[in-house]
């Protein structure tokens, strides 16, 4: 296993890397991929694997004005990526894969995945709108106490089974970042959402590749709906 020194996208292109030699026995990789970036680098260096980009859900964004804390503060790279969006005025930036690269995904044979995240959905709108914390608050913040990519990849994972990309019972990579890029791996056995904690065949995570030493927690009444 690979120990980052800090999280963040510096280490997208050593995690890629990473990611070709560890792929061996895994007939699938899926990439938490918000802009296609990280998806489209994974595709080109692996051709003989099903490569899977999960992005957001419709009418999520980056809101910049609300970023002087957190990842985009303290991730040297993230800071750079909000100051550009000051500098040319952004308020909000909308989470989502532009045109030119979802073709460039497709011409890559690059499956897209755009749904409901499973600790993102109605219960992050119970916490941030009603003010109640539920179960999967719980398991969500303990996942990034690993890394906040580790919560992501088992996300990705879920989101790609439950739209029909990737079957349960695979074991697969699932590669995930901090916000931007990649800093996290795992091989997880794949199951749908609603089989998660099934006795039997619920989700797996079999083995970690690489995290951050030391991964950055998003605040858990975070704003990224409209």
């Amino acid at each position: 296993m690979i120990v980052f020194e800090r999280p963040g996208p510096v280490n997208t292109d050593r995690l890629i890397e990473l990611a070709v030699n560890s792929s061996v026995n895994c007939n699938y990789i899926v990439v938490a991929s918000i802009t296609g970036d990280s998806a489209l680098k994974v595709a080109k260096l692996v051709r003989d694997k099903k490569v899977v980009s999960v992005t957001c859900p419709q009418g999520m964004y980056w809101e910049v004005n609300k970023m002087d804390s957190g990842p985009f503060s303290d991730v040297p790279e993230l800071r750079e990526i909000r100051d550009s969006w000051m500098e040319k005025g952004y308020q909000r930036v909308p989470m989502d894969t532009d045109k030119d690269k979802i073709k460039a995904l497709c011409d890559y044979n690059v499956t897209i995945v755009k749904g409901t995240i499973p600790f993102f959905g109605p219960s992050f709108s119970m916490r941030l709108h009603i003010n109640h914390t539920n179960s999967l608050d719980i398991v969500a913040k303990t996942l990034e106490m690993i890394s906040t990519g580790t919560l992501v990849c088992l996300e990705t994972v879920l989101m790609a089974v439950d739209a029909s990309a990737i079957p349960e019972g695979e074991e697969v990579l699932a590669l995930a970042g901090t916000e931007r890029g990649l800093d996290t791996a795992w091989i997880i056995r794949s199951c749908c959402s609603a089989n998660l904690f099934h006795p039997e065949k619920g989700a797996r995570l079999v083995e970690l590749l690489a995290k951050p030493g030391i991964s950055c927690q998003p605040d858990i009444m975070i704003e990224y709906l409209r």
